[in-house]
């Protein structure tokens, strides 16, 4: 399935900016809500402070899904793409960035939109988390609810859950890298890289 074109970037370069701001809101996010440091040691057993880190990790995994579907605006495998074309002068520390990102993102974290619903739930419920999204975090799609079910067992939930952290190192370099880029002047859309075409006359 390719990129849909609703709200979808007017260039390459426009998607690595946004790309930009959006992985610094989420890491931003991420660290303003880790569990207090003062706290320490092991996670406190009171059943509210679970409840809460949980729903902490179910937020943290939502914000997480645009970097890791594959056909999201600005996800990972797109922002790689977008390093790539719009590289102005093949910059070597661009093009080895991208390709480190590309060795972090293994094919394991891409969660694609998923449309048939295995079933049973897989035990971890990694393969149907998307339910649990679509059907009671961001949305509250009828079938989507009732196939999330698993989700109100919290040990399946925070497995399922953890499990979309993993892509993080990637989504950090990625942040890096384009960044690095947009600083240095050295991204540029591809159109802009196209010499002008000669007018005879």
């Amino acid at each position: 399935m390719g990129e849909g074109k609703r709200g979808k970037p007017r260039n390459e370069l426009e998607r690595l900016e946004i790309f930009a701001e959006l992985a610094s809101d989420y890491f931003r996010m991420a660290e303003l809500f880790q569990p207090d440091p003062q706290a320490g040691g092991p996670v406190p057993a009171e059943p509210r402070e679970l409840e809460r880190r949980q729903w902490l990790e179910l937020f943290r995994a939502a914000l997480l899904r645009k970097f890791i579907v594959r056909d999201e605006h600005v996800s990972l495998k797109l922002v790689v793409r977008a390093l790539r074309r719009c590289n102005a002068g093949g910059d070597r520390t661009l093009a080895d960035g991208a390709d480190a990102v590309v060795g972090l993102f293994t094919p394991e974290m891409v969660q694609g939109r998923q449309h048939v619903i295995p079933v049973p739930a897989p035990t971890d419920g990694s393969d149907v988390f998307e339910d649990v999204l679509y059907g009671r975090l961001l949305h509250g799609d009828a079938d989507r609810f009732r196939s999330s079910e698993w989700a109100k067992d919290p040990h399946r939930l925070a497995a399922a859950t953890s499990g979309r952290f993993n892509a993080e190192r990637a989504l950090r370099k990625a942040l890096d890298v384009v960044s690095y880029g947009l600083a240095h002047g050295l991204l540029r859309t591809p159109e802009d890289l196209e010499p002008p075409s000669r007018v005879d006359g």
